[in-house]
C-alpha cells in the first residue's frame, strides 16, 4: 500500500525496526538519526519530547475541537491553536508513537490514533492526553474477547486474522478515528483492524466480525468519516464500507476502482472518495453507485474538507503540494499552486475563506478567498 500518510513500519517491535523507522523519517525531514537517537526506547513508554517551532514539525492530520485547531504528527507530536492557525503550542502526550488521525466530537473530548496501536484521549480540548489503548493491551484483550465468542459465524477465520495481525508484535497502526459523541466511536487500521467503544474509550470491542472484509486477506481500512447521516470507511481495492446501523455491521460497496482510498469527504447530497494517482470517485446516492471524476493532476489526494459557504464545494489537498477547489456540485476542480508547497496530509477550512493545511513541513494557512465557490 502506498501513500505518505500510511507508513506501515513498526516503531517498537525491535531495535532494527526502530532504527529503520528513524532513518526513514529522518530522510523525509532532512535529518538522519544520531547514534544516541538510535538507542532503543519503547515509544509507548516514553512521553513526547517538547519541541520548539512546533508548526514546522511533520504533521499528519488536523481537525477542529470547538473553535480550536488540533494537529497530530510524528513522534507523539500534538499541536494546538486557539487563533485559527496563527500560532501553535505543543500538548502534553504520554507516547512517542507517530500519530496519524484525530477527531473531536465535542469541544472538549477528542481522540488521536496512530502507530503501535495507540489510542489517546483528551478531555480538555487537546491540552493534555492520556493513553486508552495500545497494541500490547489490544493483542490480549481482543484475543480474550473472541475466545469467548464461539457462536460468531466464521469465528475460526476471525481468530486467525487476529493472530496473524499480532504475530510480529503489537505494532499495527490505527489509521482512522471517528466519534459520534463523547461515548460512541470507532477506530480503523491496517489489515482490517477495527474496534468500537460505547463508553468513551474505557473499553474497546473488536469489530472484525462486524465488517464485510476477507479475514484471510483483509483490506487495510484507511479512514472513517460520517457524511450526512451515514458512516463510511475508505479502504484498499476501491472498496468503501458503509455502516448498517440497524444490523450494526459495515457492508462493502465496490466503486469500480482498483486502488486505495485515503480519504472520504462530502455532504448529505454528495460523497467523494479520495485515492492514489489523483483518483476521485463521486457518489450522489449514498454510495450505492459511483463514477470516476476527471482530475487535472495525478498526485495522490490525501485529504479534503467541505466549504463552510452556504452552497460551497470541497477543498482537496495532495502529495504534490497542490490545493484542488471544486464547484458546488463537486464534479470539476481547479488547481491552486501555493507559493510554498509541501506534501499535504490534512486540511480544514476557516470561516474567513482560508485553508489550514498540514504536511511533512508542518502546518500553514493558505488564503482561498474568492477561489472557493
Amino acid at each position: 500500500m502506498l501513500g505518505i500518510m500510511h507508513i506501515h513500519l513498526s516503531s517498537r517491535s525491535n531495535l532494527a525496526r526502530k532504527i529503520c523507522h528513524c532513518a526513514f523519517v529522518g530522510a523525509l525531514i532532512g535529518s538522519a538519526p544520531t547514534l544516541a537517537e538510535t538507542k532503543f526506547q519503547d515509544p509507548l513508554d516514553s512521553p513526547a519530547v517538547m519541541r520548539t517551532a512546533v508548526n514546522t514539525r511533520p504533521l499528519m492530520a488536523i481537525t477542529y475541537a470547538g473553535a480550536q485547531l488540533i494537529a497530530v504528527g510524528s513522534r507523539g507530536m500534538i499541536a494546538r491553536s486557539e487563533d485559527q492557525g496563527k500560532s501553535w503550542s505543543q500538548s502534553a502526550v504520554p507516547v512517542q508513537s507517530d500519530l496519524l488521525a484525530v477527531h473531536f466530537p465535542t469541544a472538549l473530548d477528542g481522540w488521536a490514533v496512530g502507530h503501535d496501536g495507540v489510542i489517546l484521549h483528551s478531555s480538555d480540548g487537546g491540552k493534555n492526553w492520556v493513553k486508552q489503548l495500545d497494541g500490547r493491551i489490544a493483542a490480549e484483550t481482543f484475543k480474550k474477547y473472541y475466545a469467548a465468542q464461539a457462536a460468531i459465524p466464521q469465528i475460526t477465520e476471525v481468530i486467525g486474522q487476529l493472530k496473524r495481525n499480532y504475530k510480529a508484535g503489537p505494532a499495527l497502526p490505527w489509521l482512522g478515528v471517528w466519534f459520534e459523541d463523547a461515548k460512541k466511536g470507532f477506530v480503523v487500521g491496517s489489515y482490517g483492524m477495527i474496534a468500537a467503544t460505547v463508553d468513551g474509550g474505557k473499553t474497546w470491542e473488536p469489530w472484525l466480525h462486524r465488517i464485510d472484509n476477507d479475514h484471510l486477506q483483509p483490506l487495510n481500512l484507511n479512514c472513517i468519516r460520517e457524511i450526512g447521516e451515514n458512516l463510511y470507511i475508505g479502504s484498499e481495492r476501491g472498496m468503501v464500507f458503509k455502516l448498517d446501523r440497524g444490523q450494526q455491521r459495515f457492508d462493502k460497496t465496490a466503486t469500480g476502482y482498483v486502488g486505495s482510498f485515503f480519504g472520504i469527504v462530502g455532504n448529505a447530497d454528495t460523497l467523494l472518495a479520495l485515492g492514489l494517482r489523483g483518483v476521485v470517485y463521486r457518489s450522489g446516492n449514498g454510495g450505492a453507485s459511483w463514477e470516476g471524476l476527471k482530475m487535472a493532476t495525478e498526485a495522490t489526494v490525501t485529504a479534503g474538507a467541505v466549504s463552510r459557504a452556504a452552497a460551497g464545494g470541497v477543498v482537496l489537498v495532495n502529495s504534490a503540494g497542490q490545493i484542488l477547489l471544486s464547484n458546488a456540485q463537486m464534479r470539476s476542480f481547479s488547481v491552486v499552486h501555493p507559493d510554498k508547497p509541501m506534501r499535504y496530509t490534512g486540511v480544514v477550512l476557516t470561516n474567513q475563506g482560508a485553508a489550514v493545511v498540514t504536511g511533512l513541513d508542518g502546518v500553514r494557512t493558505e488564503t482561498l478567498i474568492g477561489k472557493v465557490q
